[in-house]
């Protein structure tokens, strides 16, 4: 584009003209490919892919309000194993209300799904696909898949605690802290289950087990960027 002598302008006009559509032709530019690349929401109407195997972060409920007039050590909500369930859609792939995931998202999802047709003990894409709907808010179908990862691959801490957080999400918290202690068995120092630990303890109300798990937490990992949060909860439970 020329915006000087066959225009007529000067390039003390012509260049500051330039120089405004350009600014508007990116900014525009940008807009479009930021709302093609989160269309839907995230990855797959929730959340971006996660790396295979990485454990991840229970999402935290509040602790039940009565529990701090409780004394310490007791439990405030029965033990049912119902927790907070997820809100998911219907469909695979599918936003509530509609929608769907990126082309490149699909195209993940069918290649991995493929692979298990071709091989149904595929770990890896077994555990690519948990994590993808882990990360899209669709844990009850995570589940699934965790637990075939864990039938061929039983001792990997990654998998099982990322199983524990579809549980926990799913509304089945004692089995989600079963798993957990499974793996805390096996490696105590595991800093991911001990935090996950903390926060399911403390949204069923058992403070004191909640509160001795983050100190764990603390003890093991005192530079990781939670510790702060885990401190502050921590003193909320012990009011």
């Amino acid at each position: 584009m020329q915006l000087s002598g066959e225009m007529g302008l000067p390039p003390r006009i012509a260049l500051p003209i330039f120089a405004v559509i350009a600014v508007v032709f990116i900014a525009i530019m940008g807009y479009l490919v930021k709302a093609g690349l989160t269309e839907g929401g995230t990855a797959l109407g929730y959340g971006a892919p996660a790396q295979q195997g990485d454990a991840r972060d229970v999402r935290a409920t509040a602790a039940p309000v009565t529990m701090v007039t409780d004394p310490p050590g007791t439990f405030t909500v029965p033990q049912t194993g119902n927790g907070p369930i997820a809100q998911t859609s219907a469909l695979p792939g599918n936003t509530v209300g509609g929608g769907g995931p990126p082309a490149p998202v699909m195209q993940e999802l069918a290649a991995m799904r493929a692979r298990l047709k071709a091989n149904p003990k595929d770990l890896a894409a077994l555990v690519t696909l948990a994590g993808m709907y882990s990360d899209a808010g669709k844990f009850d179908q995570a589940v699934g898949y965790d637990q075939r990862a864990l039938a061929l691959d039983p001792g990997n801490p990654d998998v099982r605690t990322d199983y524990s957080t579809a549980l926990h999400q799913t509304g089945h918290d004692l089995d989600a802290i079963a798993q957990l202690d499974i793996v805390l068995k096996a490696r105590p120092a595991f800093v991911q289950a001990l935090y996950n630990r903390g926060v399911i303890l403390a949204s069923i109300g058992r403070r004191t087990d909640a509160v001795a798990a983050f100190e764990q937490f603390i003890k093991v990992a005192p530079n990781d960027p939670r510790v702060p949060d885990a401190r502050t909860t921590i003193a909320d439970l012990n009011k």
